[in-house]
């Protein structure tokens, strides 16, 4: 058995679940404290100010954890392209839904520009990420591929 097929397993990494949990926590604080209006209401006051940007670069590393986690996971899974339809369908379905009911609780803040561009997460950039993982699952088995087939030494070089 060599090195690369050592990762197969069909036992739950239990921490892999844990740091996935804890960086969808730190996602959600990185949205609460910056999209939120957090940060910049305690301005005023220097000493939460730090403290709550302080928590702010701590948590900037969990969309780096998720995504190293989704790689890990994902090296050896059966790649499928209509998976991303899925993911997509789930995306559009949350961002229309979320503007819409926006559009209900606060009508002025919500024009037809944010509805229409809730219709196309991927085209108008409305999520980052989303946005950056559509380009990245194009050469997802390309990637997957190297990493199989690279030797221990060389994935270290890399």
């Amino acid at each position: 058995m060599d090195d690369n097929n050592t990762l197969i397993t069909n036992k739950r990494n239990y921490g892999i679940d844990c740091l996935r949990i804890v960086s969808m926590i730190m996602v959600a604080v990185l949205h609460v404290v910056g999209l939120g209006g957090v940060l910049s209401a305690l301005e005023s006051s220097p000493i939460w100010y730090n403290i709550v940007w302080l928590i702010r670069v701590a948590a900037y590393c969990a969309v780096d954890c998720y995504a190293l986690i989704s790689g890990y996971v994902g090296v050896f899974a059966k790649y499928k392209y209509c998976n991303y339809i899925v993911l997509w369908l789930n995306v559009a379905f949350y961002s229309i839904g979320i503007t819409l009911i926006s559009k209900i609780v606060v009508p002025d803040e919500v024009g037809m520009n944010k509805i229409i561009s809730s219709f196309f997460p991927v085209f108008t950039n409305e999520y980052w990420y989303f946005t950056s993982y559509t380009v990245l699952f194009l050469f997802i088995p390309l990637l997957n591929q190297c990493l199989i087939s690279l030797s221990k030494r060389k994935l270290q070089v890399f």
